[in-house]
């Protein structure tokens, strides 16, 4: 048995048609017949069931495609990695990311993987409608989401990067409202209010982190109007369509008309940072990132620090 042979096999069972993987190769189809012949002989078992109109897969030889598959993705994917591993690397990588998610990591990833291979080209994504959507069609090789957002496609691999610290949540109100005037104030003080939310489609992250805190506190949000993005969001709030719940860190893009105000008993959010891509995806350059970053120091040096 050898990588030829499980190439060859491989082919014949995604084709199922003898003459179809053959071309594939630019071989006779006597030569790949003679080299299913031959595995099917050293295996004891035959792949597949085939007459002169029809050729498809046994249960063994489903069995046998699926790991066999993944072992040669793996090699594949193994060899142009090693052939990367070096500073006159050249392709393409794309990045997705929900709001601010990454951002104390990305420049630090970004500036160390673009000086280790200058001739990488990066491309980031961010706020779309349809990052899951641009992942599962490949304009995207990996997502960055928080953990806590985690909803896995059975076509996506994922792993966990490290250990992150969500920024506190506020309260976002117009600077008019009745509760802008404290300094804080509890969660059950939103309980009546109209809410402007998330679009759970287009920003699952964010969607979820609300809602979950929400939830937690005993808070059922009255959604009265949608958006993809924070800066949206902030939009909403302004015009007086509602009130919302953002990280802190979106204080500084907010206008003079709009009030943050801290929530009391808040907790130190710790989540996970997760990278999300196509199982499928060949692109040699997804794991030389992947590896990169996680080789950097932890991002739990980037937990809170003391102040006072």
């Amino acid at each position: 048995m050898n990588l030829k042979q499980l190439e060859y096999f491989i082919s014949v069972a995604e084709y199922l048609n003898f003459t179809k993987a053959a071309q594939h190769h630019y071989i006779a189809q006597t030569a790949i017949s003679h080299q299913i012949i031959a595995l099917e002989k050293e295996l004891g078992i035959p792949l597949f069931y085939r007459n002169k109109r029809t050729v498809k897969l046994t249960n063994a030889g489903e069995v046998f495609y699926n790991e066999v598959k993944t072992i040669v993705t793996k090699l594949e994917n193994a060899v142009n990695t090693t052939l990367l591993a070096n500073a006159n690397a050249q392709g393409n990588l794309t990045l997705g990311f929900y709001g601010l998610v990454g951002k104390d990591y990305f420049p630090h990833w970004l500036r160390n993987f673009l000086f280790a291979y200058p001739n990488i080209n990066l491309k980031l994504v961010n706020n779309t409608n349809n990052l899951q959507d641009l992942l599962h069609n490949g304009k995207v090789d990996i997502l960055f989401q928080f953990s806590h957002a985690l909803n896995i496609d059975p076509k996506f691999s994922w792993e966990n990067i490290c250990v992150a610290f969500a920024d506190p949540l506020c309260a976002v109100v117009p600077c008019d409202h009745p509760l802008a005037k404290k300094a804080t104030i509890h969660r059950s003080d939103l309980a009546n209010e109209p809410f402007v939310f998330f679009d759970q489609k287009s920003n699952p992250s964010g969607f979820e982190s609300i809602v979950n805190d929400c939830n937690n506190t005993g808070v059922s949000p009255k959604i009265v109007a949608q958006a993809s993005s924070a800066e949206t969001l902030l939009v909403l709030v302004e015009a007086k369509l509602g009130i919302t719940v953002l990280p802190s860190c979106y204080k500084n893009q907010a206008s003079p008309a709009i009030r943050f105000i801290d929530l009391e008993e808040d907790y130190d959010r710790v989540t996970s940072l997760i990278a999300v891509w196509r199982t499928n995806n060949s692109n040699p350059i997804i794991p030389l990132f992947l590896n990169m970053i996680k080789s950097q120091p932890p991002c739990d040096l980037l937990a809170p620090q003391e102040t006072g």
